[in-house]
């Protein structure tokens, strides 16, 4: 547990620790950013949306004998924003994204709230993709700022070299009636 976590007005003046052995080499916490390599990830947002990513190298690498079964030394920092907050009678708290992550394997406990400083204490969150689709199930369960709420950005590492098209929603196929297709075959 640290400090932070403890004393959550601590936040406005230090701030949350990381561990870097899951960010890539040359990340800085800040009390509401986290900056890599020089590069701000709430400004990556400003310039290109959500979700964003960014990919280094990791700051330890790994052995050669990881490296040849496919265990590289990149580390991809995925960074999206909460689309959705929902509370349930049944003290659940639920999280909308609008990402997925059936195709990344993020270090959800190093998920961090960035764009603002929050001085509520910690609870669980289950974030729920906002993929339209096949979305795996149990969904990651995080420890975040209780005052979570929509608009808010969350930065989390994840393994190897991810693109774009690996957590962009995927949309839905539309359902076309078997006369319709038919006629459009008969027409081509």
């Amino acid at each position: 547990m640290t400090l932070t976590a403890i004393l959550p007005t601590l936040r406005r003046s230090i701030p949350d620790p990381l561990q870097p052995r899951h960010w890539p080499e040359h990340t800085v916490p800040t009390v509401s950013d986290v900056v890599i390599g020089g590069v701000s990830l709430t400004r990556l947002v400003e310039i290109t949306g959500t979700p964003a990513l960014l990919t280094g190298d990791l700051p330890h690498p790994k052995p050669a004998q990881a490296r040849t079964q496919g265990i590289g030394n990149d580390v991809t920092v995925l960074v999206f924003q909460v689309t959705l907050r929902i509370d349930t009678d049944t003290d659940k708290r639920v999280a909308l994204t609008d990402c997925g992550f059936d195709r990344v394997t993020p270090c959800w406990d190093e998920c961090r709230l960035i764009g603002r400083t929050s001085t509520a204490k910690n609870t669980t969150i289950e974030l729920i993709p906002g993929e339209t689709g096949s979305a795996p199930w149990p969904y990651p369960t995080v420890t975040l700022p209780a005052d979570l709420h929509q608009g808010d950005l969350l930065a989390v590492p994840c393994a190897g070299a991810v693109t774009l098209s690996d957590v962009r929603p995927r949309p839905q196929a539309a359902f076309v009636p078997a006369e319709r297709t038919r006629e459009l075959a008969v027409t081509r």
